[in-house]
């Protein structure tokens, strides 16, 4: 994640700031290089958790136009990189390790969600 800052705009949120809403156009990812932050859906009673070494609103760079289905918001004083599509493209190209790490990012994510709705 701290390569990808290089290539990013670094973002600084003090806690209860809110990143994005529910329902906001998305055309950027975010990865937590410090800090943790909760993304709430729904009714706002399903959480998770995101901390240092994680990325969260991918969904946003494949497909256009997207609409953010949560909300995020700082639980401490927390930096994040912002990346635009353009930023991932090379990313991906220039360091493949990134995809690979990205891709298992996801997976940790979904397996968490999976045990909180089971």
């Amino acid at each position: 994640m701290q390569a990808l800052s290089h290539n990013g705009a670094i973002l600084e949120f003090e806690p209860g700031a809110v990143i994005f809403r529910a329902g906001d156009r998305g055309d950027c990812m975010f990865g937590v290089l410090e800090g943790r932050v909760r993304l709430t859906w729904g009714d706002g009673s399903q959480a998770e958790i995101l901390s240092a070494g994680q990325c969260f609103g991918q969904g946003a760079l494949v497909q256009p136009e997207r609409r953010r289905h949560g909300t995020a918001t700082a639980l401490e004083p927390t930096r994040l990189v912002l990346m635009q599509r353009q930023g991932m493209l090379f990313a991906l190209d220039q360091l493949p390790v990134f995809g690979l790490q990205l891709l298992e990012s996801t997976e940790r994510r979904l397996q968490t969600l999976r045990a909180l709705v089971a």
